[in-house]
């Protein structure tokens, strides 16, 4: 393990300062009223988080930290900001679940009739908070971040400002995610009274330990339990999970696709980086508070998802459960007694995340195809023989929705069975009982649609006609979905040497 402390700090943050640039510069272009010119964002949009991607790409080469060859790290900005494989996988996924977003809100915003550039350089914003999120060292750098990507969703929430859902759902998201803000900063600010730092770094290496001692640990002990609730706001596990179902439903649908992964991963990379690197030295106290929430939030999510007639609600609950199944790989890694099982445990996290980005994307996206004038098409009963009116747009949502129920052959399978393995790996084996009948219990509303698609009857015979920008992102979902549930070995790989900058911190 080689650790770089980067001299200059910009060459560090060269990937978020392009895409700042590129979203101040969609800004810009949201005031000319030149109709051909705004026809262009949604490229442009597309184009800079290539560029991005390019950009940090090169840097890791230049650096030497590519996430196939070498587990190194580099550290700037006095410990604040990091940037090791680990970050670079996930600053990839939140690239990608970007461009995934924007090639499916074109069609979705004319529409809605909605301005374009503000929309996109939002998606832009809330894109550079996540990267940070992902190198963040320090809770300074977690919450500043943290608060750039909540701002840029608040806002895009409510976008839809003629909707009442949606200026509903944005008031929700935005009271409830201050409260979270402020439970935040008290648990770090208590954090940093017993170890007198904010580096992750320092108080999981020396300084956890002075705050353990008994006149000190009541008070350090209460700060991890209020950053946890925070993150869990963030993960909507239960239950934080309030906000959920209205701001999915209330928001525009690429908004909650969006939310539902890029915010989720976003949010699970600070837990990674906390718990690994801040709480290591707290070991199975950690991970029983965690239990506590991923089995609360399986069960109360797929129960719930049940019961649900409006699919955007029944992904939402969806999403809790998902926020449960994935907190079993933190789980295991804290309540691991070996090195290998603790990485698995990380392994299968980071595995799961990139799996549900593009398959929960793909989901959203044959949503946004049955949006079309007067017709919402977010009900349950819209799907009805969906099979004889657009038959590759069912048999896509038939192979995304066995994913997400982690049927064989599908990249959710493979998912699952990571996680699921870490569990009994780490001696939790109670837990990876609990989420399998879980996975049974989603196999109800996941097949309710397929029924609706391939049994039922269409109720109207309304073309179904996508946009290019759409068939590019299904078929992007839906190959990742088929290709990586038979052949998971490359996406297995890269997770597994990302993990590996995390050494320092879990051996």
């Amino acid at each position: 393990m080689n650790t770089l402390f980067e001299p200059n700090y910009l060459r560090l943050i060269s990937p978020e300062l392009i895409l700042t640039f590129c979203a101040f510069l969609l800004l810009g272009l949201a005031t000319v009223k030149d109709r051909e010119s705004k026809a262009w964002t949604p490229a442009l949009a597309v184009l800079s988080c290539l560029v991005t991607l390019m950009v940090l790409l090169a840097l890791t080469r230049h650096l030497g930290l590519e996430t196939l060859r070498v587990p190194d790290l580099t550290i700037g900005f006095n410990g604040m900001f990091i940037l090791d494989a680990f970050s670079v996988f996930f600053k990839m996924i939140f690239l990608i679940a970007a461009i995934l977003t924007i090639l499916i809100s074109d069609r979705y915003l004319e529409l809605e009739r909605a301005q374009a550039g503000e929309y996109y350089a939002l998606i832009l914003f809330a894109v550079v908070g996540m990267m940070f999120m992902a190198s963040a060292g320090d809770f300074i750098t977690i919450f500043v971040s943290l608060e750039t990507m909540a701002l840029s969703f608040y806002v895009l929430v409510g976008f839809l400002k003629a909707n009442r859902k949606s200026n509903e759902a944005a008031l929700k998201y935005f009271l409830l995610g201050s409260f979270s803000t402020g439970i935040f900063l008290y648990g770090v600010s208590l954090v940093y009274a017993t170890t007198a730092t904010t580096n992750l770094g320092l108080i999981g290496a020396s300084r956890s330990l002075e705050a353990l001692q008994p006149d000190r640990a009541p008070i350090f002990l209460l700060g991890v339990i209020l950053v946890t609730v925070a993150l869990g706001f963030k993960i909507a596990a239960v239950p934080f999970h309030m906000w959920v179902p209205d701001a999915y439903e209330g928001a525009p649908t690429p908004v909650t696709a969006f939310l539902s992964t890029g915010s989720k991963a976003a949010a699970f990379v600070v837990l990674v980086r906390v718990f690994t690197m801040g709480f290591a030295r707290l070991g199975d106290r950690w991970a029983m508070l965690l239990a506590i929430l991923a089995v609360a939030s399986m069960t109360l999510g797929n129960v719930a998802a049940i019961l649900q007639d409006n699919v955007k609600r029944m992904l939402a609950y969806s999403s809790i459960a998902h926020a449960g199944y994935v907190l079993l790989g933190l789980i295991a890694a804290g309540a691991a007694h070996d090195v290998p099982s603790r990485e698995f445990g990380l392994e299968a996290v980071l595995l799961y995340l990139l799996i549900y980005t593009f398959v929960n994307i793909g989901a959203f996206a044959l949503v946004i195809l049955l949006r079309r004038e007067q017709i919402v098409g977010d009900r349950v009963v819209d799907f009805a023989g969906l099979s004889r009116r657009a038959p590759w747009a069912a048999f896509a949502m038939l192979f995304l929705m066995l994913s997400l129920a982690g049927i064989p052959a599908t990249a959710g399978f493979v998912g699952k069975w990571y996680l699921f393995g870490a569990a009994v790996r780490a001696h939790v084996t109670w837990l990876a009982v609990v989420a399998v009948l879980n996975s049974a219990v989603s196999l109800y509303y996941y097949l309710r649609i397929v029924v609706m698609m391939y049994v039922r009857e269409p109720a109207e015979a309304g073309r179904i006609v996508p946009s290019l920008g759409q068939r590019v992102a299904i078929a992007a979902c839906l190959g990742f979905t088929v290709i990586f549930g038979i052949y998971p070995q490359p996406i297995l790989a890269l997770a597994e040497r990302s993990v590996l900058a995390l050494a320092p911190w879990t051996s």
